[in-house]
C-alpha cells in the first residue's frame, strides 16, 4: 500500500466520492486520470500533492496501482466510500457508497479539486490520457527519462512519477515538496508503532 493510502484513506476515499458525484458517469480510467490531475495541480500550485498516491508510468498514462486493483472483488481498498459497478466488459463505473465529508480537506484542497472538476470533469478518458501523456507532461519526460517501451504485451512498469520534478525550478515549492514528504513519511512511520 502506498503512503498515501496509508495516511490519508479517508482523505482519498472522500475525493473520490466527490469526483463520481460531480463526473457522472465517472468510469475507472478517468478516476485515475482526475486524481493525478488534482495531485499534479496541487503540487504546481502549492508544492505537495494532497493525497500522496503513488502513479506508475503505465501504456496508458501515469496510474496508482492502488486505485487501478481497488476494481478487482476482494481488492477495492475504497471499499468504505465507492464500489466499483462493472457495466460491461470490464468497463467499472465509480458508485459511491458514503456521503461525502470535507472534514480532512483544507479549503485549498477543495477549491483546487473543484478547479480540476471544472477544467477537466467533461473531458473524456481519451482525452484525458492524450492530456496526461503530452510532449512535456511529468509522464512524458519520465517514460523518456526511462527509456521505456511499450507494447500489447509491456503496458506497465514499476517506475513512479516524481511529484518533485513538477516544482523542479522553484526553489521554494520544492522545499516545501520535500519537507512534507519527510512529514508524511514520519508520520507513517509513527503509525506503524
Amino acid at each position: 500500500m502506498c503512503i498515501g493510502l496509508k495516511m490519508n484513506k479517508n482523505l482519498i476515499g472522500n475525493t473520490v466520492v466527490y469526483l463520481a458525484e460531480r463526473c457522472k458517469p465517472l468510469y475507472h480510467t478517468k478516476l485515475l486520470k482526475l486524481l493525478y490531475l488534482i495531485d499534479e495541480e496541487a503540487t504546481n500550485r502549492t508544492g505537495a500533492p494532497i493525497t500522496w498516491l503513488n502513479y506508475n508510468v503505465w501504456q496508458f498514462g501515469p496510474v496508482t496501482e492502488d486505485v487501478y486493483f481497488s476494481k478487482i472483488e476482494g481488492l477495492n481498498k475504497l471499499s468504505d466510500f465507492v464500489r466499483f459497478e462493472n457495466v460491461r466488459d470490464n468497463s467499472f463505473i465509480i458508485k459511491p457508497i458514503k456521503q461525502f465529508s470535507n472534514a480532512e480537506l483544507s479549503d485549498l484542497d477543495m477549491q483546487i479539486i473543484n478547479d480540476v472538476v471544472v477544467k477537466y470533469g467533461n473531458m473524456t478518458t481519451k482525452q484525458l490520457i492524450d492530456l496526461t501523456h503530452a510532449e512535456g507532461s511529468l509522464w512524458y519526460k519520465t517514460k523518456k527519462r526511462a527509456g521505456l517501451q511499450f507494447s500489447n504485451t509491456n503496458r506497465t512498469s514499476n517506475i513512479s512519477l516524481n511529484f518533485a520534478d513538477l516544482v523542479e525550478n522553484d526553489g521554494f515549492k520544492k522545499t516545501i515538496y520535500y519537507a512534507t514528504l519527510e512529514n508524511v513519511e514520519l508520520q507513517s512511520t509513527l503509525n506503524d508503532f
